[in-house]
C-alpha cells in the first residue's frame, strides 16, 4: 500500500496536496495524486534542465573548473564547454559611456596592464593585456599573446576609435608599453604612484573569479580557443551593469 508523501509539494494538474510516491523513472521519483489520479515526475525534465543550466552559467565566475561544475550539476563536461563558448561569442561594440552633451575633446584616462597565464602546462606562457576605463572601471579592450609589443599593437588597432583619440594611457615602466603605444598619449609611471591601481585590482578580481588565471591551479585550459572563451566569459560578466533592486524596503 502506498503512503501519502507531501512535504510542501502539490499536484501539477489540480493543485491538491494529496500525493503519494508511485515508482520512479530514470532515477527520478514519480508521484500520483489521489484526488485526480494524475501521475508524473516531481520535477519536470524541462524545469530540472533549466535549473541545471542556470547553475552552469553561474559557477564559471566562482573559480570552478569544468569537471567540478560537471560533478556539482550533473551536466556533461562537453555541454558545459559548449555553453561557455556560446556565451563568449563575439559581442557587439561597446556602448558609449559618455553622454551626448559631453564635449568630445575631453581627455579620458585609461589604464593598461597584463596578467600572466598558461595553457596546458606552465611552459606555454601567455599574457592577457587589459585596457580599463578609469571612470567606469570597465574593461574596454583585451588580447591574449606574448609580453612583447606585437600583441600590444594589435590591441591598439582593435580598440574603438573613440578610445584611440583624446585618451591618456597610464601604464607601468614595462618597455613594451613605450614601443606599442603612441608617445604623446602614453603616461608611464612606477606602480608605487597608484596610476595603475584600478587595473591591478581588476587583475586580482579576475584571478579570484576564474580558475584558468590562477598560478597554482588544476582548472587550467588545454586549448587556446577554450582559454580565450573562459576569459571573455568572465570579462563580459564583469562589464555587465549592476542589478538594482527596486523592491520597497520594509521595516520589521
Amino acid at each position: 500500500m502506498y503512503q501519502t508523501f507531501n512535504q510542501g509539494h502539490y499536484c501539477a494538474k489540480c493543485g491538491s496536496g494529496q500525493i503519494r510516491r508511485n515508482d520512479s523513472k530514470n532515477g527520478q521519483p514519480k508521484y500520483q495524486c489521489t484526488a485526480c489520479r494524475y501521475q508524473g515526475l516531481f520535477v519536470p525534465a524541462a524545469v530540472r534542465t533549466a535549473a541545471q543550466y542556470a547553475q552552469v552559467d553561474a559557477l564559471p565566475v566562482k573559480r570552478n573548473s569544468q569537471r567540478s561544475i560537471a560533478r556539482a550539476t550533473g551536466v556533461a563536461r562537453m555541454t558545459i564547454a559548449k555553453r561557455v563558448k556560446k556565451a563568449a561569442a563575439p559581442s557587439p561594440t561597446l556602448l558609449r559611456l559618455r553622454s551626448k552633451k559631453a564635449p568630445r575633446k575631453r581627455w579620458e584616462a585609461l589604464e593598461l596592464d597584463e596578467i600572466w597565464t598558461f595553457m596546458g602546462r606552465k611552459k606555454r606562457k601567455g599574457w592577457v593585456w587589459l585596457v580599463v576605463e578609469r571612470a567606469s572601471r570597465r574593461i574596454v579592450g583585451r588580447i591574449l599573446g606574448s609580453r612583447g609589443e606585437a600583441p600590444l599593437r594589435r590591441l591598439w588597432a582593435a580598440l574603438p576609435q573613440r578610445y584611440r583619440r583624446h585618451c591618456w594611457y597610464f601604464t607601468d615602466l614595462w618597455k613594451a608599453c613605450a614601443k606599442g603605444l603612441p608617445r604623446w598619449q602614453h603616461r608611464p609611471g612606477p606602480k608605487g604612484e597608484g596610476q595603475t591601481s584600478i587595473v591591478e585590482a581588476l587583475n586580482c578580481s579576475l584571478r579570484q573569479r576564474s580558475g584558468v588565471l590562477v598560478r597554482k591551479s588544476c582548472s587550467f585550459s588545454k586549448s587556446l580557443a577554450m582559454h580565450t572563451a573562459r576569459i571573455k566569459f568572465i570579462i563580459d560578466k564583469h562589464n555587465l551593469p549592476p542589478k538594482i533592486d527596486h523592491r520597497p524596503f520594509l521595516l520589521p
